[in-house]
């Protein structure tokens, strides 16, 4: 398919796991794609792939918490592909541990990524939407945002924080034909799951109507659907994908 033929993306994140598939499916689907991450190592392999896909990928190495780095990407976005049409705040990280016991800068850099990034990115961008009077702007939360989860109060706080910011976003924008929404995953298969112990995984999984964690593809393609002109009536909507352990 070809629906986001000349549709300018940047992927926050994108060097692996979730990222990196929301970058295949969106370099699939025509999409003029650059992808950032800070390990310049792991974007490079994955620069690698998408141009298997499709030749107009691109790569930036940037720190997201960095406002000038970040606004340096937006520029080089800018000069390849004119204009930037869809931002994908993927970047995410965890530093898990109870409350009691949390250092403070496990929380002060969970909420510098994971918040931060993305009021980072979006400012960049969002000024570029609206003069174009376009804009799709994809957020990703997660279940936990939504449900809270023992020893991630950094993490539960952060994707909450996302979920407000995208709605507020949404009613700032809507007027100007940019769409803002999110996708809260469930236990999705990557590497951060996969750190995850086995006995740990056993408790989850039997709480999971479907029986398995979720694959990256499948949200990938919510990305590519929220993306797309299709999906232009929607904004300011949180999107659960999580194979019923959230009803």
């Amino acid at each position: 398919m070809d629906r986001l033929d000349r549709r300018v993306s940047i992927i926050t994140g994108a060097a692996r796991g979730l990222g990196l598939a929301i970058a295949k499916r969106l370099a699939g689907e025509g999409c003029i794609t650059i992808i950032n991450d800070i390990d310049e190592k792991s974007l490079s392999r994955a620069l690698i792939d998408l141009k298997k896909i499709n030749n107009k990928c691109f790569m930036y190495v940037a720190d997201i918490t960095d406002r000038q780095s970040v606004d340096n990407m937006f520029e080089y976005a800018l000069k390849k592909g004119g204009k930037i049409d869809i931002l994908v705040n993927n970047a995410g990280i965890t530093r898990d541990g109870f409350f009691h016991k949390m250092k403070d800068r496990n929380w002060k850099k969970v909420i510098d990524v994971n918040l931060g990034g993305m009021y980072n990115c979006t400012r960049s961008v969002i000024e570029n939407m609206r003069k174009n009077s376009y804009g799709r702007i994809i957020n990703i939360s997660s279940v936990v945002g939504i449900s809270g989860n023992i020893g991630q109060t950094n993490y539960a706080a952060s994707k909450a924080a996302v979920i407000g910011f995208t709605k507020a976003l949404s009613l700032e924008s809507a007027v100007l034909g940019i769409t803002v929404n999110a996708i809260a995953p469930g236990f999705i298969k990557t590497d951060m799951t996969g750190a995850i112990p086995d006995e740990i995984k056993e408790k989850i999984l039997a709480k999971i109507p479907i029986g398995r964690f979720g694959k990256p593809e499948e949200i990938a393609g919510m990305v590519a659907y929220l993306s797309s002109e299709e999906a232009s009536y929607i904004t300011g909507q949180v999107i659960s994908i999580n194979g019923g352990f959230l009803t």
